[in-house]
């Protein structure tokens, strides 16, 4: 894969990430339940375009030999499959939120956490890419 593309997807991934994780934040903060669901559904946006990302073929894994690291585009398919997973948590987070139950929070916590780990996976994804 070309360097200008992969920082193109990376990139931009990490910086609506940081958008969602922030508007999240923020709401905990302002105590607005809107901004929350806005940081719910900008991870479900994320999760669409990394499902767009896999599925269109952009990641093209090269073929690793025996005992070869594996290369930065492996490293970048757990990320956007990662991204994936942010958009399921975020759906069950809006659905647990919309019934007032009290996982709500707990699902919310989750979806920042793995949010942070992702966000720092693709930062590190960038320096070695």
């Amino acid at each position: 894969m070309d360097r200008q593309a992969f920082l193109t997807l990376t990139t931009s991934s990490q910086w609506v990430l940081f958008l969602a994780i922030g508007l999240i934040i923020y709401s905990w903060i302002e105590k607005r339940r809107l901004f929350l669901q806005l940081g719910q559904g900008t991870f479900l946006v994320l999760a669409l375009f990394a499902l767009w990302v896999i599925v269109s073929g952009q990641l093209a894994v090269p073929e690793v030999e025996q005992g070869q690291a594996p290369p930065v585009e492996a490293k970048a398919l757990a990320f956007f499959s990662g991204l994936e997973v942010t958009g399921a948590i975020a759906v069950l987070a809006f659905v647990l939120g919309r019934f007032q139950s009290s996982w709500a929070k707990t699902a919310n916590l989750l979806l920042v956490a793995v949010g942070v780990a992702l966000f720092f996976m693709v930062y590190q994804l960038q320096r070695i890419g």
